[in-house]
């Protein structure tokens, strides 16, 4: 169903509620008194089969005997009545349907088959159906009401979206105290259609909504959940509040990557790489998107604070350094300045303690000086009333000086009620955020900051680190298809090693011993000392089981050894069991992990941190999304304590440099592989010049017990939430008088090449493109045409190799519109290769793909001048749909 219904959703002319009776405590009673009385202007139809009046308003009793067209039916009736009260809004034509319903789970005896019916009449219908658990929606702007809440927010651009009836209510009831405003509130309820992801799609697009609020307790579908917020981060702030941090599911995952990536930190995984705002407190979130409102986004974490009373700025100092914030170091310049002025003060340091009668000349100079240091990102002024000064005078001087420098955000803590209501009123009024706390204000800019943060990983152009990789996939697959012709789960470490290998993930040198004797020649081949291992599908954790005997240094040892192992696989009833051999590793080095696990909600992720025996104990890792680029791996790395360390090493640099191409590769296994469940490296042994597996374990999926079936050609495979690289949609054209092109889907590290090729276009071929004279391209631009969601964006480049260089000579781009069918198509061709065919080859190649991906309607948007564009148009089955003075609509049925 099609995301344009929700338009027609929240924007009803007419509107009717079933169940509506003079009963004062009953749900339909509610909220026709609540659309009635608010001053919304559509009309509203009681429905009810006794047809008694319902305050004043006769009502009718059925829906379908309503004359006029319904635009939305709430239905205020029992369970048991749902089923059939859809049914006559489908024959009704009705497109919206709320259903409060609350309890909903409770109140049913069959909860999967009454849910499949609903499903079914939605789909009958082509019903969009908002609930169960619902408490409706509000949209202030038009007065309407349609929900439980007594109260009309006043009008604003937050909208707040909640899965919790419950603390829907409270929300809105704090917010109405507070005089927050919002563009729409909406109640998602049990989400047995509209879901999170429609919502952010119809208020990304929506001119009131400039920034969302969301309350979540789970997510159903996460690709659909990252493709329409990664859509829409940029441009609005989308703020979540994620209830349910800590999770059991956890503790059911067989290795160590299963258990360290829990729920919640997946969830934190997927947040950061969509470029959401995570917050811990219901409150911030109206605090947060009130500085977003009114304030730049730091670019640092680097914070500055004025106060006249060193309490609160040792709080605000506390809550920053908890937050993982850093106090700012100021330049000399800064505090020659500083103290050349406040002579009073012995010492300059942060926090600048201007004492307690300080006035509001010195606040002003103390705020300028440190807005303008470089050393700084934000700052934070703290005041405390005061016999001796005006807190309102004190908040002008702080208006005066955040103008001065608006380029760096101010957070204001005016301590106190009273005495400092207008001075807090004048900074509201002047955009700058107040707090009643320190903490509050310090919590806002480390969210501000991690919003910019998060922002900026969605924008960093990464390198080509991997250039021409191709794995051995189909090797790799038999592996996978051995070991589920035996009905095995588990892989033994040679399967392991081997699978690594096609994949050019190193792993130490290893060999397997079935007799005492094999293991004794294995020892000398490789040379002491050397280290035996239990290699069974029954140990996960060699440690833990006594697999493990290190630093063999003679053969006796070696034959003792072995015979302990071999007793434990007797143990085990184990007949598969081996021992493995291989060289005790006594270099200087590092024990990492590198892990992945199948998430219920986000599919595959993957883990790097500290490994070893100290994995569980120092939880020092980070989880990352499939799949990975240079820009992604680096930034997981730098996210662990272990990561950050080695960065400071300069002998470690060539060796950070090649883990980022393992967890690269690494990233192409997970994505090949929906079979593995869970995939673990531990240790990962890194050193000044090598690193290498040391141990590793794979769990395959229960299904590769019914057979091993490869996924290939898949557009998106269904075990991630993000689109990986499409490389099955690339193509070779031969140019009339030149070389042969490579038609490519475009990725993120092409910017460099895409930049070349817009820098060199003549001002004609950038108009004909871009509709207007364009004098720059922005990196913001470049990586928005570059950074595509496979999901919602498709654009092909053609590109021209010589040697290990680049030539980018064309792009065609399409751009599917909010019906998911329809999409819009534009090209471009720099000037030296146009007339060789290389447009027409991107486009034809482009509209293959996009009827192979389902859209049924393909748009372009042409100038008039631009006859070239209008001939090939037309030669390709385009159609004239529209014009006005300056361009001509064309549309191809596919």
């Amino acid at each position: 169903m099609s995301v344009k219904y929700l338009d027609f959703f929240f924007n009803p002319k007419r509107i009717a509620v079933i169940g509506a009776c003079e009963d004062k405590f009953s749900i339909g009673y509610n909220i026709f008194k609540n659309l009635l009385g608010k001053g919304y202007k559509g009309s509203v139809y009681p429905v009810n089969p006794r047809r008694e009046a319902i305050q004043g308003v006769e009502a009718y009793p059925k829906i379908t005997d309503i004359q006029r067209d319904i635009d939305l039916a709430v239905l205020a009736v029992p369970p048991s009545e749902i089923e059939e009260a859809l049914e006559q809004c489908g024959e009704k034509g009705v497109k919206g349907v709320i259903i409060p319903c609350f309890d909903f789970k409770t109140h049913v005896q069959n909860l999967p088959a009454i849910e499949m019916k609903m499903k079914q009449a939605s789909e009958k219908y082509g019903i969009r159906i908002l609930g169960p658990d619902s408490l409706g929606f509000i949209k202030p702007s038009r007065n309407l009401n349609v929900s439980l809440f007594p109260r009309i927010p006043p009008k604003g651009n937050i909208a707040l979206i909640s899965q919790s009836t419950t603390l829907s209510i409270a929300l809105l009831d704090w917010a109405a105290s507070k005089n927050i405003g919002f563009s729409y509130f909406i109640s998602v309820g049990s989400k047995i259609d509209i879901k999170f992801a429609d919502l952010i799609d119809f208020l990304g697009v929506d001119p009131e909504t400039r920034a969302i609020i969301l309350y979540i307790e789970s997510i159903k579908n996460g690709r659909r959940f990252m493709t329409s917020v990664r859509s829409f981060a940029s441009s609005k702030p989308i703020m979540v509040i994620k209830s349910g941090k800590f999770d059991l599911s956890a503790h059911v995952a067989l290795t160590h990557s299963g258990y360290m990536a829990g729920e919640d930190k997946v969830y934190d995984a997927a947040f950061e790489r969509a470029g959401v705002i995570r917050v811990d407190e219901i409150l911030d979130l109206f605090y947060l998107a009130e500085s977003l409102a009114k304030q730049r986004r730091p670019k640092g974490k680097r914070l500055a604070i004025i106060t006249n009373s060193g309490g609160p700025a040792i709080i605000a100092v506390d809550a920053l350094l908890r937050l993982d914030g850093e106090l700012a170091d100021f330049s000399d310049t800064t505090i020659e300045l500083l103290q050349s002025h406040l002579t009073y003060l012995k010492h300059i340091h942060n926090p600048i303690d201007l004492m307690f009668e300080a006035s509001s000349e010195d606040y002003e100079l103390a705020i300028k000086s440190c807005l303008k240091d470089k050393e700084v990102d934000g700052v934070l002024v703290i005041h405390t009333p005061s016999y001796a000064t005006n807190s309102r005078d004190i908040a002008q001087a702080v208006v005066t000086a955040a103008a001065a420098y608006s380029y760096k955000p101010v957070f204001t803590a005016w301590m106190g009620e009273e005495q400092v209501i207008t001075a807090r009123e004048l900074l509201n009024t002047h955009g700058i955020p107040t707090f009643v706390s320190p903490e509050q204000s310090v919590r806002s800019f480390m969210y501000m900051y991690r919003y910019d943060y998060n922002l900026r990983l969605l924008h960093e152009t990464p390198e080509v680190i991997l250039k021409d990789f191709e794995p051995d996939e189909y090797r790799a697959e038999e592996v996978i298809r051995k070991i589920s012709e035996e009905k095995r789960l588990i892989l033994n470490f040679h399967e392991v090693k081997e699978l690594f290998e096609y994949y050019g993930i190193p792993v130490i040198p290893t060999q397997k011993a079935q007799t005492e004797q094999e293991a004794v020649l294995s020892a000398q081949s490789i040379g002491y000392p050397v280290v035996l291992k239990i290699d069974s599908q029954k140990v996960i954790h060699k440690l833990e089981h006594g697999g493990v005997i290190l630093n063999i240094k003679d053969e006796q040892s070696v034959r003792e050894a072995f015979r302990k192992l071999d007793g434990l696989a007797t143990s085990l009833n184990d007949p598969t069991a081996k021992v493995l051999i291989q060289p005790m590793v006594i270099r200087q080095g590092y024990e990492l992990v590198i892990g992945g696990k199948k998430d219920p909600t986000f599919g595959s992720v993957i883990l790097f941190g500290l490994g070893g025996e100290l994995l569980e104990a120092v939880e020092d890792y980070s989880i990352g999304l499939p799949p990975l680029n240079q820009s992604l791996t680096r930034r997981m790395m730098i996210e662990t304590k272990i990561g950050k360390y080695l960065k400071t090493k300069n002998e470690f640099e060539n060796t950070l440099r090649f883990l980022e191409e393992i967890l690269v590769r690494f990233s192409h296994l997970i994505i090949h592989f929906p079979h593995i469940k869970e995939i673990d490296i531990n240790p990962f042994f890194v050193t000044e010049k090598e690193c290498f597996v040391l141990d590793a374990s794979i769990l395959l999926e229960a299904d590769v017990l019914e057979g091993f079936v490869p996924v290939r050609g898949d557009f998106c495979p269904p075990h991630l939430s993000i689109c990986p690289y499409p490389d099955q949609y690339i193509d070779l054209f031969k140019l009339k008088d030149g070389p042969t092109v490579i038609i490519r889907p475009i990725r993120p590290e092409d910017e460099p090449l895409l930049a070349e090729l817009l820098r060199t276009s003549s001002e004609q071929t950038l108009m004909m493109r871009f509709f207007r004279k364009v004098t720059e391209i922005t990196h913001e631009q470049l990586v928005r045409y570059c950074h595509t969601d496979y999901d919602r964006e498709m654009s092909f480049v053609g590109v021209i190799r010589d040697g290990d260089r680049e030539t980018l000579i064309g792009e065609v781009r399409i751009s599917k519109l909010p019906d998911m069918e329809s999409a819009e198509m534009a090209v471009i061709v720099g000037d030296q290769w146009q007339g060789q065919g290389i447009g027409k080859a991107l486009c034809v190649h482009c509209l293959k793909i996009a009827k192979e991906l389902g859209i049924t309607k393909m748009w372009m948007e042409i100038l008039q001048m631009n006859a070239r564009m209008m001939y090939r148009a037309e030669k390709m089955g385009f159609r004239r749909i529209s014009s006005d003075d300056d361009s001509v609509r064309v549309l191809l049925e596919l």
